[in-house]
């Protein structure tokens, strides 16, 4: 029987199976240069013993509703404030992973008054967070400061009032490169706004202590 509301999908697929496009899940083979896993976290023993242990204490496996709903866990409390201490901040956040946070930052944060302004090889996450923002957003060209300054300042002209949120990754995990944090952050200062970095690919690698490209 057919089902128009689903025809378009099989279409689709159809079409990128001809052009050899249709994306197949395999099993993996050989040495893997893909990993985002550049420290070795996924398979190091500590971590598995660390794990186990805190099992064998009662930690409980899953939190069974939010934070904000009865269950906020003393260990949560203790985990941001190791990681606020480590990356020399006032407090800190953990998000399920750096996808949830992106998406849930530039969300919520940014106001419909405000403006963000992100580089053009931000983070597919952030993009998703944007969409679900009220704020005004527009790209720039990569790494480029000029560009940056005149996006806030055509904003400033035509009305713009609130705030700007400069979109960055301290280490572009695609190209390999720096954002010129110090500048940007001299900017943001300028025009009386925010500088978000995502440190996702720095922090572990870059930095003192590892702590990456903001780590004091």
């Amino acid at each position: 029987m057919s089902f128009p509301a689903l025809d378009r999908y099989q279409t689709g697929l159809t079409g990128l199976m001809r052009r050899s496009r249709l994306r197949v899940l395999s099993q993996t083979r050989g040495v893997d240069f893909t990993s985002n896993d550049y420290l070795g976290l996924a398979s190091a023993p500590q971590i598995a013993a660390a794990i186990a242990t805190a099992i064998d204490h009662g930690i409980p496996q899953g939190a069974a509703g939010s934070r904000l709903l009865r269950r906020n866990h003393c260990v949560h409390e203790a985990l941001e404030a190791e990681a606020a201490r480590f990356f020399g901040a006032e407090t800190a956040l953990y998000f399920s992973n750096g996808f949830a946070a992106n998406v849930a930052l530039y969300s919520t944060l940014p106001q419909k008054d405000d403006l963000i302004v992100y580089d053009a090889l931000i983070h597919a996450s952030v993009h998703d967070g944007i969409l679900g923002s009220r704020a005004r957003a527009v790209a720039v060209p990569h790494n480029n400061l000029e560009a940056v300054e005149q996006a806030i300042r055509f904003w400033r002209e035509g009305g713009g009032k609130g705030a700007p949120w400069i979109a960055v990754e301290s280490l572009y995990s695609m190209d390999g490169d720096r954002a010129p944090l110090a500048e940007l952050l001299a900017l943001a200062i300028r025009h009386d706004g925010f500088l978000v970095v995502d440190e996702a690919h720095a922090t572990g690698v870059l930095g003192r202590k590892d702590g990456g490209s903001l780590s004091p």
